[in-house]
């Protein structure tokens, strides 16, 4: 239940690097704002953006764009999905940090007000209490508490006043880093790869500052918003394929026709027949892309990828932006792979010796180690024990195998394919570790993607999420680049459907 009342917080403590004792900090796997500053000094640079607050870095910072100081502007930081946590413990350094004179020149947050949120069937939800909060008007870290109920994955921080820039009316917020407190099982080594996304991001941010200039063929707006066409929730039943349709299909066929999406929803049909008949689902002939199309390396610009992770920061999927290099032919690259699949079993079935041998010898340690005290002393058998207990480390041999099943497959030439299709399997979870099966499926029309469709093992096998996802896209013109000018996404379960649009945002 939202509580709507809000605690009034005495001022954060400033310290000159945080100290959270035993909670355990963690990384955002996406940040959005309702706006950032878009002008000249941001055009390469981007230092203005959203996700810049959790770099570690007041050089960078993020800055609110709309007129005035900003005051209701908001920022959203989304981590690892909590079931079992207590308190948010957030460090802040506030204000355009890089030095002094940019810290005084540019607005700071005043006041503000903090919301736990979890990512609800139709959006971002508050949840638990409210915390509003002064920050000091100085330079340093400032802590801020803010008990969360049991249930969260974020927290919301919004303007509600400002400090006065002797320069600027823009708000700046260089640094936010969030701890928990809690009983969730810490996962590092995932929160490791989510902070090195951010760390790549910051990267290739800079590396493009320092370029004279840009050959990429595409550009992405700087920020898209989204505008919901349809929601439709349904039983079961009533969202069920009619018999005799394949997977893909089956799932549209159930999708309401409207004429604010008929032509694009027209496009997303033609691309679920192409999934199911090439889906890496299938072994051999019984898969197109397996039996016919070609096996290649892609490379794509990572520049394009940082740039769509910001522009889409409104998409709570990362389907796009992962294959974002792709989606012109002319930044874009294929080659033949060079690894046949008898090699790759022939590696595979080497290692799982190699790892059966280590298993065992771990296995008669442990069990040396332990003998003489009783086995209920202790979380999980020794056989456990080697392969990690609750937190297993996927073998070699394993990881190996799931490049086999996966693979990046072209249909037509290497210079003008007219459709590509990628599996891969990632670790994901947030309180469990497993690997998902994603696919993810690109058709072109001439040089441009027209159609994304992604396909996750994982969604499919809990009820109520979205097993499918298509993006259909069309094209405009900006700064004498191709720009996709609106998206529109389909979010298909047997529970729910969604269609939602995405156009670039007006500039303040």
């Amino acid at each position: 239940m939202i509580l709507l009342s809000l605690l009034l917080a005495a001022t954060p403590p400033v310290m000159l690097e945080p100290n959270a004792g035993s909670a355990n900090r963690l990384h955002p796997r996406r940040v959005t704002a309702s706006s950032f500053l878009e002008n000249g000094w941001n055009k390469h640079a981007q230092n203005y953006l959203p996700l810049y607050i959790a770099d570690d870095d007041p050089a960078t910072a993020w800055v609110e764009g709309a007129k005035g100081r900003g005051e209701g502007e908001a920022i959203e930081w989304w981590g690892p999905e909590l079931s079992r946590a207590k308190t948010y413990r957030l460090f802040l350094r506030n204000g355009f940090q890089k030095s002094e004179k940019l810290f005084r020149a540019n607005a700071r947050p005043r006041k503000v007000k903090l919301e736990p949120l979890v990512q609800g069937e139709t959006g971002p939800q508050t949840t638990g209490t409210a915390l509003e909060m002064e920050l000091k008007d100085v330079l340093g870290w400032q802590e801020v508490r803010l008990p969360v109920p049991n249930k969260v994955h974020g927290v919301r921080l919004t303007l509600v006043s400002t400090y006065p820039g002797t320069s600027y009316d823009d708000t700046c917020l260089s640094d936010f880093r969030v701890y928990v407190e809690g009983e969730d099982p810490y996962k590092p080594e995932a929160e490791a790869a989510a902070f090195e996304q951010v760390r790549a991001f910051a990267l290739e941010r800079k590396q493009a500052a320092a370029r004279s200039g840009s050959a990429a063929k595409m550009e992405w707006a700087p920020r898209y918003e989204v505008e919901k066409l349809l929601t439709l929730e349904r039983s079961y039943e009533e969202g069920e394929p009619p018999r005799g349709n394949t997977y893909a299909v089956g799932l549209f066929s159930t999708v309401p026709v409207k004429d604010s999406y008929k032509s694009a929803l027209d496009r997303a049909k033609k691309v679920a027949e192409l999934f199911d008949r090439a889906s890496l689902d299938y072994e051999g002939q019984d898969s197109e892309a397996r039996a016919k199309w070609t096996r290649v390396k892609p490379a794509q610009p990572k520049a394009q990828t940082t740039s769509a992770r910001t522009a889409l920061s409104a998409m709570e999927s990362d389907g796009i932006v992962r294959i974002a290099g792709l989606l012109h032919l002319g930044d874009a690259s294929f080659f033949e792979a060079d690894a046949s699949q008898a090699q790759m079993l022939a590696s595979i079935e080497k290692l799982d010796k190699k790892e059966a041998q280590q298993t065992k010898a771990c296995i008669s340690k442990c069990e040396k180690r332990r003998a003489g005290t009783r086995e209920d002393s202790y979380d999980c058998s020794c056989a456990d024990e080697c392969m990690g207990c609750d937190d297993p480390n996927l073998p070699a041999s394993e990881k190996l195998k799931h490049q086999v099943t996966g693979g990046d497959f072209l249909l037509g030439s290497l210079a003008r394919p007219t459709a590509f299709l990628r599996g891969k399997s990632e670790l994901s979870g947030s309180r469990e570790s497993w690997y998902a099966f994603r696919q993810t499926l690109v058709t072109y029309a001439g040089e441009k993607a027209d159609v994304v469709l992604t396909n996750d093992h994982t969604d499919m096998m809990m009820e109520g999420t979205v097993a499918l996802r298509i993006h259909v896209i069309d094209w405009g013109e900006s700064n004498g680049k191709a720009s996709p000018t609106t998206i529109t996404s389909f979010l298909v379960s047997e529970t729910r459907v969604q269609v939602l649009r995405y156009r670039p945002a007006p500039r303040a």
